[in-house]
């Protein structure tokens, strides 16, 4: 019977994606991509949380910057993550993407129309190229969402920070703030069991880029790591 359930629940989210991202491609039309996308993910992620169960919890919602672009870095063990982070964090939010998500239909395209910012990480030039778009679409007033462990992890420990995320924002004087979120991965593991109970996003303190070297992107992301590793320990 739950795993009727489940694939019911993932049934109606998939449909509601597609609805979703074709209001959006309607929307950004006559729109800002900032409203479309604000108000698109809310009620997303508002269905989803709805429809599954799942509850929200907010801390630190205080040190978000409502008249400042930023980049928030997150842990990521769960496709939860996502609308956790879109429902729970009161700014318009945009990705930095893989390429690959450019291919699926109707999300591809809305993720387009809405200004994501693509990655691709098979080239090197190509991604430097990709962090420096990044930093001229914060500079005009994009908040950039990343996960630098590079995806998801699979066995739930957070993985290595890559520099990526610090090298954007040393390069552009972005200062940073860490996201730990925790009980993402035993509400929604690998696969597609859901299961009904509590996910926590905590939002630190913007991490300064000005008192980081900007030759030692490294470092800058060990501290922010550790952060989060702490934090989530500590949930």
């Amino acid at each position: 019977m739950k795993s009727l359930l489940n694939v019911f629940q993932i049934l109606l989210i998939w449909i509601w994606t597609a609805f979703i991202c074709l209001v959006g491609l309607v929307l950004v039309i006559g729109f800002s991509q900032q409203f479309t996308i604000y108000w698109t993910s809310q009620f997303w992620s508002g269905f989803i949380f709805g429809i599954s169960g799942v509850k929200l919890k907010v801390v630190g919602v205080e040190n978000i910057p409502l008249n400042e672009s930023v980049i928030y870095v997150s842990n990521h063990s769960s496709s939860f993550d996502i609308p956790a982070l879109f429902w729970g964090i009161p700014v318009p939010l945009f990705y930095l993407a893989k390429m690959e998500l450019k291919n699926i239909p109707f999300f591809g395209w809305f993720i387009q129309a809405v200004g994501m910012v693509f990655v691709d990480r098979a080239n090197h030039v190509n991604a430097m190229s990709s962090l420096m778009k990044a930093g001229n679409e914060i500079k005009k007033g994009k908040n950039i969402i990343t996960f630098p462990e590079g995806g998801r992890t699979r066995d739930g420990e957070i993985k290595q920070f890559r520099r990526g995320s610090f090298i954007l924002a040393l390069e552009n004087n972005i200062d940073i703030i860490p996201i730990a979120i925790s009980g993402a991965r035993a509400v929604n593991p690998p696969g597609y069991r859901i299961t009904p109970g509590t996910i926590t996003i905590t939002i630190g303190k913007p991490f300064n880029t000005r008192e980081y070297d900007s030759k030692e992107p490294d470092f800058y992301a060990k501290e922010v790591e550790n952060w989060v590793r702490n934090t989530v320990a500590k949930i």
